[in-house]
């Protein structure tokens, strides 16, 4: 029973996941869909599976308190960082067959 439960935690998490929901999002429709929204890409190469198109977003986040679960004295704040998002989006004849999300983060 227990490992039944495990299972199914795992999998939801994984259906959840963003990785998922852009593949969900875009795979099988055509590149022109994911240009409109995300502007042209960074780079663009061949690979031995299709075209990869790289795309980027940034963004800056705020340090916020975390919360200690009591009164203290010395509020702990999370460092501002730039959250950099990374698109390979591999297209074969025109038609998203691929996707692959990376995010990397900076402190600043």
């Amino acid at each position: 029973m227990h490992r039944f439960l495990l299972l199914l935690i795992l999998v939801a998490a994984m259906a959840c996941s963003p990785q998922k929901k852009i593949q969900r999002s875009y795979v099988g429709k055509p590149i022109t869909a994911l240009l409109k929204e995300m502007g042209d890409p960074q780079q663009v190469f061949d690979n031995e599976t299709g075209k990869v198109y790289i795309f980027e977003k940034q963004k800056a986040l705020k340090g916020t308190e975390i919360s200690q679960g009591r009164l203290a004295l010395d509020p702990i704040v999370t460092p501002k960082v730039q959250k950099t998002e990374r698109y390979y989006v591999t297209v074969k004849e025109g038609v998203i067959v691929k996707i692959k999300l990376e995010n990397e983060y900076e402190r600043q």
